[in-house]
């Protein structure tokens, strides 16, 4: 882990992703296979790849030579993925944390600093699924693994409302803080707790802020 240097369809996934989670592509947008290719500086192959990922993840629907940007969850079903999220990625956590070794803690540290500068919304996003990954990833259930991977993609396109509408990240900071030393203290508990507490935190802000978007279009 660490050092592994991504390949073309991880960057793919990752930059499109990145650009559906923040609403620089906006829903229902068509996507072009070639225009995507050429703006990425990618062949074909790689792009499939990563485009069939995130249709997996529900961000995208493939449409014969192109792809369609998925529309916005509902409230109903934000709230199930939030609920999927902390019925697993707090299990996961724990399971982990005695896999954990100094590279990880080291790399969750120097995320930490970049969190701390990053200049927009999509390159916290990024850090952010990076930070989590670092622990969850060690844990030895490659299934639960791939379900908070689908799962906190769909709940990502809505962080950045938490963070846009906060207009500072200063809660999140303090949490992720008590989730690494809790880590580098390796307990297991504490850490899958404050995790949990963590996506509460994230879920609870989330759903107020679209209840009331929809309560206000009503």
């Amino acid at each position: 882990m660490g050092s592994e240097v991504p390949s073309l369809a991880q960057r793919v996934l990752h930059e499109v992703r990145c650009q559906v989670s923040t609403g620089v592509i906006a829903p229902g947008t068509r996507l072009s296979q070639t225009e995507l290719a050429t703006r990425l500086g990618v062949s074909r192959i790689p792009l499939r790849e990563g485009l069939q990922q995130l249709a997996i993840e529900g961000l995208i629907t493939l449409d014969g030579g192109g792809a369609v940007v998925a529309t916005p969850l509902s409230v109903d079903e934000l709230q199930e993925v939030y609920e999927i999220r902390e019925a697993i990625e707090p299990r996961l956590t724990q399971l982990a944390v005695p896999n954990v070794g100094r590279a990880e803690i080291l790399r969750m540290r120097t995320i930490q600093v970049e969190m701390l500068e990053a200049e927009d919304t999509a390159a916290w996003l990024g850090l952010n699924t990076e930070f989590h990954r670092a622990v969850y990833a060690r844990a030895p259930r490659p299934r639960m693994i791939e379900l908070v991977e689908r799962y906190r993609a769909l709940a990502d396109r809505y962080i950045h409302v938490l963070i846009d509408v906060r207009g500072d990240t200063a809660a999140l900071d303090d949490q992720h803080d008590g989730i690494l030393r809790a880590v580098e203290a390796r307990d297991s508990a504490l850490a899958g707790r404050l995790t949990r507490e963590h996506l509460e935190s994230s879920h609870d802000f989330v759903l107020r802020h679209f209840v009331a978007a929809d309560d206000s279009r009503r």
